[in-house]
């Protein structure tokens, strides 16, 4: 092999000496880019502690005790539990296990460490076992900053810190604050809740002071329970029981001796009917046809169609936020839905304005023609007995379940969650339950609300009272009766608009996450959701296309082809789809707020299933729906249209006890979303069936019988007719009113 040439020996030095140059320039760049890391770093860690949070608790929790209680008792109890604890006696190990010290899942929002309530209340000797539900707040020391950008995917935490997801997510308001922890403690009975408090208090500030955190304690005395708490077996709790036991007794024997008579009839062959008694308006089989009676050519079975419509979604809703509203392990389930839908659910709290379109609208059905009738009453006392009469019919079922959430509820359970569920919600209607009987209960504050839905109850009656007086002027003078309806129509739309441009509210009412913890903390159920001026163009809507309905039936001109009814509908159905799901703008964080904007919304938002209601109603008294008819006019649905009215008495009841008991955090998934949604529906129903049969039907025939025998008798008096007493008034012609 020849010898390299010294001109080549040259070109290779001098390609080495300036690869190895580049080499160490990049060493050098890299090596200042770690070493700015590592300053970085080591700056963002000056304010973060050296433990983790659950390490943290565990140094304030792991040989936690009340020695150091106020009370005597409190402190030799707690000195009997240590030292059988050093011996490892049974119920003291209990006592100790019964608990947890070392919190899991906290980045994933596993907010309750509930530990385990029964093992802890089942301790009976030499102490009581007394299970606390403790909340303590994690506050990070003033002028430290740890919020952070969040990333839309919910399993991506980034390269922060995992005391920023701790801390910076208190600021996310559709996000469950991770800095709040409930933690169940097992306690001696004799201490109280301000023992614990006071003690765990103390524990945590030595905990967390090297650390330059803050703890806020606190142990809400109703979620300090032993086994032998009750809630008090009052005098008013037997005289409850006592009314309701009356009440079946009645219907029981009632159906009884109605069954001897029709089968005496059937085995002689007899056709007389069934001779009239008060006592009959409370047999079940009287109560039984009244709910099965069907009649395929009425058209306002489609009513009934659409409440069952609106009634199930509302159901749904009920129970979705129930759960946020109660211990869950996986609160992604729910931040989800803030982030990838479906809009309808974060923008749904006006589905009930359905139903105040048809009470509208069935409104000036059932009362035009009574108007019409010549009449020698005032005007004022004609008004009146209508709402009277409305009142009347409404406040049976209603009364039951003010006194059944007043007395019985609170008995039917247990758990830790128990007493502050269904204890405070029986306070709540003892105390305000007049509120319900003057329909005035959306104008007091929320948390002096008895029964969560009373104040739909209310707004209803406020419009019925109004629309009375609308209804009589139009039946009198329509032209005086178009303009009234239409000024009234004007001002419900213009008031949210201006309210809301005046007062700088949202212009929807937002479902965030910290408020449906305990829904009696939303503000804006104050301020928007409840009020019956802020919500009046659905009910006052309806009314109005009862007089075109009846204009356009009366001329009978207008009458579109299936495809026209089927296209409009899905187009207006879309339209109104999509302006009620606009509202998830208002989710998006860090999002400007333009007052005019909110405010058209805020009007807007009470119009879209109104405008959809207009087309629908429209199309379906003029042209019909064809096919679908079957469908929503069929005898089932309008059974469980007829229930309607004590299922909404009924279902947050339901969807309340059926959670309350939990005694561990629950896994959400879609599936058991759905189960648990599908037994709370046939719950429901099952309980709105019981309400209807025994309360409802025959008090509702009772207030019908009492106001046709005051109007008969008013007419035979009129016409010198001699009255007749009310047991020769044969059953039939009460019927037939």
């Amino acid at each position: 092999m020849s010898r390299p040439s010294l001109l080549t020996i040259a070109y290779l030095f001098a390609f080495s000496f300036g690869l190895l140059t580049v080499l160490l320039q990049s060493a050098d760049g890299a090596g200042a880019d770690i070493g700015d890391y590592i300053l970085q770093r080591d700056a963002a860690t000056d304010s973060i502690p050296g433990l983790w949070l659950s390490d943290l608790f565990y140094r304030a929790l792991a040989n936690f005790t009340l020695r150091r209680a106020d009370s005597t008792a409190c402190r030799r109890q707690s000195a009997m539990y240590e030292a059988n604890l050093r011996n490892h006696t049974s119920w003291a190990v209990r006592m100790l296990e019964s608990w947890d010290r070392y919190p899991v899942g906290l980045l994933a929002g596993n907010t309750y460490q509930m530990g385990v309530y029964d093992e802890c209340v089942d301790i009976r000797h030499p102490v009581k076992g007394q299970y606390c539900l403790s909340e303590i707040k994690i506050i990070p020391p003033a002028g430290r900053d740890y919020s952070f950008n969040r990333t839309e995917d919910l399993d991506d935490f980034g390269h922060n810190h995992g005391w920023k997801t701790i801390l910076g997510w208190a600021d996310y308001q559709d996000r469950v604050q991770r800095n709040i922890l409930n933690l169940g403690i097992c306690i001696p009975d004799a201490c109280s809740a301000l023992d614990l408090q006071t003690s765990i208090q103390s524990e945590f500030d030595e905990a967390f002071s090297p650390e330059q955190f803050k703890t806020v304690v606190r142990v809400d005395p109703i979620k300090c329970r032993v086994r032998e708490d009750k809630y008090p077996y009052d005098t008013p709790y037997y005289i409850t029981w006592w009314i309701f036991s009356l009440l079946v007794l009645i219907c029981c024997g009632a159906t009884l001796h109605h069954f001897i008579i029709i089968s005496y009839q059937q085995n002689t062959n007899e056709n007389d009917e069934v001779p009239s008694s008060f006592l009959y308006e409370f047999s079940l089989i009287e109560s039984i046809k009244t709910l099965l009676k069907y009649d395929k050519e009425n058209k306002i079975n489609f009513f009934y169609a659409t409440k069952v419509m609106t009634m199930l979604p509302i159901i749904y809703g009920h129970k979705l936020f129930n759960f946020v509203s109660n211990p869950i392990s996986n609160p992604k389930y729910m931040e989800d839905i803030y982030l990838n839908g479906p809009a309808v659910l974060s923008t749904g709290l006006n589905v009930v304005d359905p139903f105040f379109f048809m009470s509208g609208f069935i409104m000036y059905i059932s009362l035009s023609r009574e108007f019409r009738k010549p009449k020698d009453e005032s005007v004022w006392k004609t008004l009146s007995l209508s709402i009277i009469q409305r009142i009347i019919r409404m406040l049976p079922a209603y009364c039951a379940m003010m006194a059944i959430t007043a007395h019985i509820i609170p008995h039917l359970g247990d758990g830790p969650l128990w007493p502050h569920k269904s204890w405070e919600e029986a306070e709540i209607c003892k105390n305000y339950w007049w509120t319900n009987l003057l329909f005035i209960s959306n104008f007091v504050d929320v948390k002096h609300q008895c029964l969560i839905m009373s104040w739909y109850l209310s707004c209803d009656i406020q419009f019925f009272v109004i629309g009375v007086i609308v209804v009589y002027v139009y039946t009198k003078n329509p032209k005086y009766g178009i303009a009234l309806l239409g000024t009234i129509i004007g001002l419900s739309i213009s008031v949210p608009f201006i309210i809301t441009l005046l007062t700088g509210r949202d212009g929807m009412d937002k479902l965030l996450l910290p408020y449906i913890m305990y829904p009696r903390n939303i503000i804006s159920l104050n301020e928007s959701y409840r009020p019956s001026y802020m919500r009046a163009t659905p009910f006052f809507g309806g009314l109005a296309m009862s007089f075109v309905v009846e204009k356009l039936q009366k001329e009978k001109k207008v009458k579109f082809s299936q495809m026209v009814v089927h296209g409009g509908t899905f187009a207006i159905c879309t339209f109104t789809l999509w302006v009620q799901c606009y509202g998830a703008v208002f989710y998006a964080r860090n999002r400007p707020y333009y007052p005019l904007e909110q405010a058209l919304y805020s009007t807007i938002y009470h119009c879209t299933w109104p405008l959809a209601s207009i087309w629908i109603t429209i199309s379906y008294f003029t042209s019909g729906y064809g096919l679908l008819e079957n469908l929503i006019r069929n005898k089932f649905v309008v059974i469980m249209g007829k229930l309607s009215y004590p299922v909404l008495l009924v279902n947050i009841t339901v969807v309340l006890t059926s959670q309350s008991s939990q005694r561990l955090p629950v896994h959400l998934s879609s599936r058991y979303v759905f189960d648990a949604y599908l037994y709370d529906v046939f719950m429901c129903y099952l309980m709105a069936i019981i309400l209807y049969l025994v309360v409802d039907e025959p008090f509702a025939k009772l207030t019908k019988k009492l106001f046709y025998q005051r109007k008969s008798i008013s007419s035979l008096i009129k016409n010198g007719t001699p009255i007749k007493t009310p047991a020769t008034c044969s059953s039939k012609t009460v019927k037939n009113d």
